[in-house]
């Protein structure tokens, strides 16, 4: 067994919110340039507890804004104030300062799951080149909701896709079944009694799903599920920790094994087979942390006698091998674990935060917040593909591409990394955030929405009309990822509005837009801004009104205005 071989890089997290001196709080790091952290204690982010937080780009301007699911912990906040809330990051003219986007803007519920294990997760669930979310809820009710990000603008369209699902677990994204559509995994305490706390909803491409639970699922509670491809097949299996029946704890995978009509069927693996301990209330994290080619496993919980994070590497007959000496600090129940590549070399670091608890010999109170740096210096990055093409297919862009390669992840197993931009405007979407200047990743989060290497395409709808790059890399075991092959395409006779309707419309003809809704011209203000949020114009349904320059607007009624406008996202071009 090769060992992971890391190097403590000092007291860091990317966003740590708990209790501080009984209170909760909120503190937002940066790496300093000097590979440490500087620390943002007076940010304007909401300080709760209970956290969940990811980062991600939901108006593809290249920035990674923020999501926090959270409550508070009655000390400043009642624990049954519940919050889900958006930051906007404005970027390096505002030293990436985060601002909240108003609750009333995003239409999110405030609620949030009754652990705080994984409730959220992130991807395009329906081909419009917006990051929708998915979160876990309890609120009387057990719930799977969705928001379809409305064109980058900041507001969602919310929907129920379930409201006798599951809670006190986990939702992943993540395509399951091979058709190149994301589905969702939620595993929790079910309130379907047809389903045993475990349920795939496959999706459709268009933000609806199918509930489905093959046999032999059946999951936990207070536990921790995720999707990645254990096996090496280029299908996403699933591995689970957490509580069942009487209290039990398991860890267990589930083996991808689609059937021959492509729907996915399962083999368990359980723990006495697969060699992992059985863990509750904590976190699952799946890469190569050793660059050998296998999927390890960083698992995070309690065992019964005593918390602790534990690394399990994969040997060649699919079993895995616990390093015993245990290289990662401990943490409770409150605390938890993520990965990123943090000094962009190629190898996923581990980032620790949350109490040490008394098993620790630093003390209970002990709260560190560390990275935990993966030194291993035996993997390459895997090669790009040699070809990428893209076409138009009616109001979509489709790209395929040739194999990327790898000296130890076979052809099968390499994920594969997707940008779309929109040359004139410069609007962005990436599958995972990514630098696309180099390659590097920006988060270590929601990996399973990327595509498998038996796929190879991918299918999307423009932000308008006009001349687009579109790119692919190639992501082996370990996320390591090669530069991007690009590709450009003309596109024409597709919208240049998100969120399109016919109660109101939006024309544009080069910098002039004129905003149309029947029954209301000439009485309903309408106001147009820029991204950062400054107005730049303001006109009425009816007229048209010319813009600056070209680039991306969000139209928007005015408070009078009550016709059926909803604010919308354009792309204007000269």
């Amino acid at each position: 067994m090769k060992r992971l071989t890391i190097l403590i890089a000092g007291v860091a997290a990317a966003l740590s919110a708990g209790a501080e001196g009984w209170n909760e709080m909120a503190i937002l790091a940066r790496p300093d340039g000097n590979g440490g952290l500087s620390y943002d204690y007076d940010n304007l982010i909401q300080r709760t507890a209970f956290t969940n937080s990811l980062f991600f780009d939901y108006n593809n301007d290249g920035n990674l804004d923020l999501l926090i699911m959270a409550s508070g912990a009655d000390w400043r906040t009642p624990r049954d104030t519940k919050f889900l809330l958006l930051y906007e990051n404005l970027g390096p003219d505002a030293d990436y300062a985060m601002r909240r986007v108003p609750d009333s803007r995003t239409g999110f519920i405030q609620a949030a799951d009754e652990a705080w294990l994984n409730p959220v997760t992130v991807g395009d669930v329906n081909g419009d080149g917006y990051t929708d979310i998915v979160t876990m809820t309890y609120r009387g009710d057990r719930c799977i909701d969705l928001y379809l990000n409305n064109g980058g603008d900041g507001s969602f369209t919310h929907s129920v896709i379930d409201n006798k699902a599951m809670t006190n677990g986990a939702v992943t994204l993540g395509d399951i079944d091979g058709d190149g559509n994301l589905d969702i995994l939620a595993n929790g305490w079910s309130a379907d009694s047809n389903v045993k706390g475990m349920a795939i909803y496959l999706g459709h491409g268009d933000g609806t799903f199918t509930k489905t639970a093959p046999s032999p699922l059946w999951g936990t509670f207070e536990g921790h599920s995720t999707l990645a491809d254990i096996n090496g097949d280029g299908t996403l299996d699933i591995i689970m920790t957490g509580h069942g029946d009487s209290w039990s704890r398991h860890a267990k995978i589930f083996i991808n094994t689609p059937g021959a009509d492509g729907n996915p069927q399962f083999e368990l693996i359980d723990s006495d087979k697969s060699g992992l301990t059985p863990l509750n209330l904590g976190d699952v994290l799946a890469a190569d942390f050793n660059a050998d080619g296998l999927t390890d496993l960083a698992l995070c919980g309690n065992d019964g006698n005593a918390t602790g994070v534990r690394m399990f590497y994969q040997n060649p007959d699919g079993t895995f091998t616990l390093d015993t000496t245990r290289p990662i600090v401990p943490v409770n129940t409150d605390g938890g674990i993520n990965m990123a590549d943090w000094d962009a070399d190629g190898n996923m670091d581990i980032v620790v935060g949350g109490y040490i608890g008394t098993d620790a010999p630093q003390g209970c109170y002990s709260t560190p917040l560390r990275i935990y740096r993966n030194t291993s210096d035996a993997n390459r990055r895997p090669e790009a593909p040699a070809t990428v093409t893209a076409r138009q297919a009616g109001d979509f862009i489709e790209i395929t591409w040739s194999d990327g390669s790898d000296n130890v992840t076979p052809a099968q197993a390499l994920r594969y990394n997707i940008f779309v931009r929109n040359d004139a405007t410069g609007e962005t979407f990436c599958v995972i955030p990514t630098d696309i200047s180099n390659g590097n990743l920006k988060v270590g989060t929601d990996l399973a929405t990327t595509v498998s290497g038996m796929r190879k395409s991918f299918r999307i709808r423009p932000f308008g009309d006009g001349t687009y790059t579109v790119g692919v890399q190639t992501l082996d075991q370990s996320f390591a990822p090669s530069a991007f092959t690009t590709a450009k395409i003309d596109v024409a006779g597709v919208s240049n509005v998100s969120n399109d309707s016919d109660e109101a419309r939006i024309i544009v003809d080069g910098l002039t837009v004129t905003v149309t809704c029947p029954g209301v011209e000439g009485d309903s203000d309408i106001f147009i801004y820029r991204p950062d949020g400054s107005r730049c114009a303001v006109t009425c349904t009816g007229l048209p009104v010319t813009l600056p320059a070209p680039g991306i607007y969000i139209v928007a009624p005015a408070p009078n205005n009550h016709s059926m406008l909803t604010p919308r996202k354009i792309a204007l071009h000269r």
